[in-house]
């Protein structure tokens, strides 16, 4: 699965050319979600690849956790992320996690914990390495992983964190003020 606004920082055609590379290994469907400038690429690369009966084009879902609740891979090949929150979103859903190392990814996304993490553009890489995670004896560790590292994120764990954080920082030019 990917979701995104289908711009061309998200890397969109590398998920296409990603999922080919599964798709020939073993039998596969890739979910699109979103829609953008992007799109029409990606569906032209889909016929070229002769791959458009494998693949679907949902466009944009209020109830992405539903159809996240379904899949067994996030693909996020983007050359940009400030954080990777849909990333996020697909590890509360027990869903492993393929991204490229650029960004707050690395943060999130754990090297061969949670999913893998590689090069932006490097689609061999992710292609093979989406495999292992999909091979039947490492998924549900994936799964498992992915899950507990999103709970890290939770509000709760976070804010007080974040609270902290500021309150260090508050002192610190309080007691340098005076």
């Amino acid at each position: 699965m990917h979701t995104s606004n289908f711009r061309k920082v998200k890397r969109i055609t590398d998920v296409i050319k990603i999922f080919a590379n599964i798709n020939r290994a073993i039998p596969a469907k890739l979910l699109m979600i979103g829609d953008g400038p992007e799109r029409n690429k990606a569906e032209n690369l889909c016929r070229e690849l002769d791959i458009c009966e494998n693949v679907r084009f949902l466009g944009k879902l209020e109830a992405v956790e539903e159809v996240l609740s379904v899949a067994d891979l996030f693909l996020m090949p983007s050359e940009k992320e400030s954080f990777g929150l849909a990333a996020l979103e697909a590890m509360a859903c027990e869903v492993p996690v393929i991204s490229t190392n650029t960004g707050g990814l690395p943060e999130l996304n754990i090297q061969g914990v949670t999913g893998f993490l590689s090069n932006v553009g490097d689609v061999d890489d992710m292609s093979a390495r989406a495999l292992e995670v999909l091979n039947a004896a490492n998924l549900p560790r994936f799964k498992a992983n992915a899950v507990a590292r999103a709970r890290v994120f939770d509000i709760t764990q976070i804010l007080p964190l974040y609270e902290n954080f500021y309150c260090e920082i508050l002192d610190r030019a309080h007691a340098n003020a005076i």
